[in-house]
């Protein structure tokens, strides 16, 4: 997976489930984090499955204390509090978005993906947290700072401060979009030189994980603070779901949470 970001990652067991994280958010104090793989996943979404409950017990809550979003490919960024939580609550609920941030402790916000791009944020100073959801749509929308925006507005969180976790997404090489997508990219940055290669015949292959890098760079997050996975979703298909690679798939969860 081509990408300039920082690569790595641990698996760890807790319970009875497996995920992986960022070693260099894993350090930190005070945050959960999680990337889910296929075998904890979601389950292809014919068959209904929607069942984090083995999540929200490796993280110690109870499951209507974990929010994804149903992602609208958009810009809209939500958040979380704990009005409206029920305590008594047993499923997950979800919120029409592309992006969350909250700053309270004890809820695990996250967003499901299959090749999309989950960024995960976390303000260990305010402290206050952030999932994204970056598929192309949302990308050249700029979700990533509107997030970040969001986060300084609303808890006074310093983009400076904040490390990124850039969780199983699509790689380059495996990313081919046509013309009419890539006039969306060149419009939104001035940096599409550097995430998109041409194949010929008005095809190209798109990096979404360097575009989400440099748009938090843009927005003021340390290239050192920026970490990846580093892995494909349709190289990886023994690990991951990859609807370019399946069609009609499961997803993961990318999910993060302040410590009650």
């Amino acid at each position: 997976m081509n990408t300039d970001a920082k690569k790595s990652y641990k698996v760890v067991d807790r319970g009875n489930v497996q995920y992986l994280t960022i070693p260099a958010m894993e350090e930190m104090t005070g945050v959960f984090h999680a990337f889910t793989t296929r075998k904890q996943g979601l389950g292809a979404r014919n068959n209904g499955i929607n069942d984090w409950h083995p999540v929200a017990g490796a993280f110690g809550i109870k499951p209507g204390r974990v929010i994804t979003v149903n992602q609208a490919h958009g810009e809209n960024v939500v958040t979380i509090d704990t009005q409206g939580l029920v305590d008594g609550r047993t499923e997950p609920r979800t919120v029409e978005a592309d992006a969350m941030i909250t700053n309270a402790r004890g809820i695990a916000i996250g967003v499901e993906t299959a090749d999309c791009v989950p960024i995960l944020l976390f303000d260990p100073r305010v402290p206050a947290v952030a999932a994204v959801h970056a598929g192309w749509r949302s990308t050249v929308k700029k979700i990533a700072q509107k997030a970040v925006k969001r986060m300084r507005e609303e808890f006074g969180a310093d983009p400076s401060a904040m490390i990124a976790a850039i969780g199983p997404a699509i790689g380059p090489e495996c990313y081919e979009v046509d013309e009419p997508v890539m006039t969306s990219v060149k419009d939104a940055f001035s940096f599409w030189k550097e995430i998109a290669k041409p194949k010929g015949d008005d095809r190209w292959n798109l990096d979404l994980v360097k575009a989400s890098r440099l748009e938090l760079v843009q927005i003021g997050l340390a290239e050192h603070n920026i970490h990846s996975l580093g892995m494909c979703t349709s190289c990886r298909k023994d690990l991951f779901y990859s609807f370019r690679a399946e069609g009609r798939t499961g997803r993961m969860l990318s999910v993060i949470m302040l410590k009650p």
